[in-house]
């Protein structure tokens, strides 16, 4: 490490250089990367839901391209209503890479003209009788719950954005011009769902939110790092180095092509906490050096020499905890994992490179009255006191310990695996009221589809397969998160009523094979389109449509159970596949579980790998694991607790938790280790190592709970979880390295000669 740190001194004005030519040429890729999510991009392409889901959107089109306008009117069959919402319609119509616009002017009834099919407009002129249009139509099963409500005041405009064209910019400019339309009608009550418009909205505001709250806190660290060091240096090079690291980090998304989304983008409020933590232990070091006499050359040098190694070992075993998620099979964690330990790694050699340069251009004042030195002392006192009471009573504190730790991870037990298609936003969040509202005025947003494939032509026109798939959609009404399911055979029963009224009465469905072949002919020739929507063109497969509430994954994959169950039942000849946004949701929430264990798994049999080669002692290798495991207990015990879910964003919480309870156990041990080689004794060796790596751990605590609690307001659920949940794992970890770790040395006597090895030389 000499050599390196007399490189970098030496060289400070190109290294320096190096840093402004960087930063210069970063600007172009931080002002062009996108921002976009999909829950199709968090499964591998080869993934079988995956699979299903793209086999559905080939033949019977995509779930997630329409956007939904309500309208809420007094009388939405209105002569002067449905004239405004003609007109609505038609400058709708002009937006650019909107395909298709469908309203309740598209709502056709079917009629028998002398034996002839015939669909025809319910709005063809003037409304001669209000009454019978409103029953008429309130009982058409592919109006009503679509177009308009049992009451007649609600309805809806659907909106298709071209599938392939369904990207961020294109849905913005959409989005744009169809509010400025709205925004022209003069007292229309609106309401805006629809999976393409909140995933533009999430975005935006989740882009503002991450704006907002890394401005807010780096507000509060510089405001704390003034307290703690009372200089400009201590301000500006931390907070400079963390801008650096999130700026370089984005550059390196945008050069290998990847974009924010879900979850790379708290990848900046990470960072901008725990990047931090290097340049605060190397300053801590340099003020220790200071205030004992060195000079301010010798004392920059030291602290690159004594704790650039140790730096370099936490930077790399947090990293490591982070690029585990790399084993995940859900696409945005593997990014997050590999760009957050990326990130880690560019803090390092920030820190190592432009710390050491950047002292020089501050000035400092004599070590005997360097400024923060009573915060300095006040921590000392603190510090002197957890080592004496460690000491005296480090059996209580390691039994009180566990069995706090143990009480409080009970709590797991309660711990759900659950994600929602609006995941991360609250329930009464504006972002999707919206859509709350035009799910009880008229029908939920969220498809569930099921496709039923006989596996020969002409297959569906069996009568009894009919009057199976009929039954299915009385058991799929039954469940209560399902509220309207349409198919083939709703279809099938609407023609036989219009062509064959009196038989219709007596059997909803046609009871011949020849019959159905007659109808589905009848209905090529009068709406093609509307047979497409729920069969193929060799008439094997049958769709069946519904309409789900936001119930969640967990009661999603009860209810897919309980239906596969039926089905296997049921249709034990066919094949059936189940798909649709929900059951992406679904089977998203079950492969988080599988990744998040094998990627702390994983973390865990690296660390004590790393462990291992670094103490060569089994005693030690237990000492440094326990204390890493308390933050994860504690932290699945408090969400089990108080009811939060596990799911894509706060399954990411028990990797930063993993990560930077780490990096303070490795500086504590690491600094433990160096003081047993200078010959110490186990207490004093803990000692020394309490009152100097201890002051770090406490200044890097509390700028990473000013970073991460400002989070803890945050509108979305999953930056709220990671605030209030990260605060509680930093505070976990200052009790585990600083009574909990000196008392279980103080209990195992681990055999100091058994440390081999150097990370520095003088204290």
């Amino acid at each position: 490490m000499e050599r390196l740190a007399d490189f970098i001194i030496s060289n400070r004005r190109p290294v320096l250089a190096i840093a402004v030519i960087l930063v210069f040429a970063s600007i172009y890729p931080v002002l062009n990367v996108e921002a976009d999510f999909s829950l199709e991009g968090f499964f591998p392409e080869n993934d079988p839901t995956i699979e299903a889901y793209q086999r559905f959107s080939e033949e019977f089109g995509r779930d997630d391209n329409v956007i939904a306008i309500g309208l809420s009117h007094a009388d939405v069959l209105e002569t002067d209503f449905i004239e405004k919402l003609r007109s609505l319609v038609s400058a709708m119509e002009e937006i650019e890479n909107v395909t298709e616009v469908r309203s309740l002017l598209d709502a056709q009834r079917l009629r028998n003209l002398d034996g002839r099919l015939v669909a025809e407009p319910y709005f063809n002129g003037t409304i001669p009788d209000r009454q019978a249009l409103l029953a008429e139509i309130t009982a058409d099963p592919f109006v009503q719950g679509l177009f308009i409500n049992n009451e007649a005041d609600f309805t809806a405009i659907y909106l298709a954005i071209d599938e392939d064209l369904n990207l961020f910019p294109v849905r913005e400019q959409i989005i744009g011009d169809m509010m400025r339309i709205l925004g022209e009608q003069n007292g229309l009550e609106y309401y805006v769902a629809g999976i393409p418009y909140f995933r533009n909205q999430y975005v935006n505001v989740l882009n503002s939110e991450i704006i907002f709250y890394i401005s807010i806190s780096s507000v509060l660290i510089i405001l704390l790092l003034w307290f703690l060091f009372r200089n400009m240096q201590g301000i500006v090079i931390p907070i400079l180095i963390v801008w650096l690291t999130i700026l370089f980090t984005v550059v390196i998304l945008w050069a290998s092509g990847g974009y924010f989304e879900i979850l790379t983008s708290t990848i900046a409020p990470i960072l901008l906490c725990v990047g931090v933590a290097d340049s605060v232990h190397m300053l801590s070091k340099y003020r220790d050096n200071r205030m004992a006499g060195v000079e301010k050359a010798p004392a920059v040098r030291e602290s690159l020499i004594v704790l650039g190694s140790a730096t370099f070992l936490t930077s790399v075993t947090t990293a490591i905890g982070f690029a585990t998620l790399l084993t995940s099979n859900v696409v945005p964690m593997r990014t997050f994992g590999l760009y957050t330990a990326i990130g880690v790694m560019v803090a390092y050699v920030i820190t190592i490179f432009l710390l050491p340069n950047l002292m020089p251009y501050f000035r400092d004042t004599e070590p005997g009255g360097l400024p923060g030195a009573r915060v300095h002392n006040a921590i000392g006192n603190f510090l002197q006191a957890t080592f004496r009471f460690s000491l005296r009573y480090h059996k209580a504190v390691v039994i009180g310990t566990l069995i706090v730790t143990a009480l409080i991870a009970t709590g797991i037990g309660q711990l759900r695996v659950n994600g929602f298609v609006f995941d991360d936003v609250g329930r009464d969040s504006p972002l999707i009221a919206d859509s709350y509202i035009i799910g009880e005025r008229l029908s939920p947003q969220f498809p569930l589809e099921i496709i039923i494939d006989t596996g020969e032509e002409n297959g569906i026109t069996d009568p009894e397969l009919l009057a199976r798939v009929a039954a299915l959609e009385e058991k799929l009404i039954s469940f209560d998160e399902i509220d309207r399911s349409r198919s083939l055979t709703t279809l099938m029963k609407q023609i036989h009523r219009t062509m064959q009224p009196e038989e219709a009465a007596l059997s909803p469905l046609p009871d011949s094979r020849a019959l159905l072949a007659q109808y589905l002919l009848l209905m090529e020739i009068t709406d093609a389109d509307a047979l497409d929507r729920f069969t193929d063109f060799t008439y094997s497969q049958i769709r069946v449509s519904a309409q789900t509430q936001d119930a969640g994954s967990w009661r999603m994959n009860q209810v897919r159970a309980d239906l596969m169950e039926y089905i296997a039942a049921h249709f034990p000849n066919e094949e059936i596949t189940m798909t649709g946004t929900t059951i992406l949701v679904a089977d998203l929430t079950d492969n988080i579980v599988r990744s998040l264990a094998s990627s702390i798994g994983l973390a865990f049999v690296f660390i004590s790998l790393i462990m291992a080669w670094l103490f060569r002692n089994f005693k030690l290798v237990i000492i440094s694991l326990l204390p890493n495991i308390m933050p994860l207990l504690v932290i699945a015990g408090v969400m089990g607790y108080f009811g939060i879910d596990i799911k894509p964003s706060t399954a990411v919480i028990f990797t930063i938790a993993f990560g930077i309870a780490v990096d303070d156990s490795i500086h504590f041990l690491a600094r433990f280790r160096i003081e047993s080689r200078r010959g110490r004794t186990l207490i004093d060796a803990v000692r020394v190592t309490t009152e100097k790596t201890g002051r770090a751990i406490i200044l890097t605590s509390a700028i990473l709970l000013v970073g991460f609690g400002t989070l803890g307001n945050s509108e979305f659920d999953s930056t709220m979880y990671m605030g209030q949940l990260v605060s509680i794992t930093i505070f976990t970890a200052i009790i585990a390295d600083l009574f909990f770790l000196p008392a279980l040395i103080y209990w195992f006597k681990p055999d100091m000669r058994a440390l081999r090895g150097e990370f520095g030389e003088r204290d």
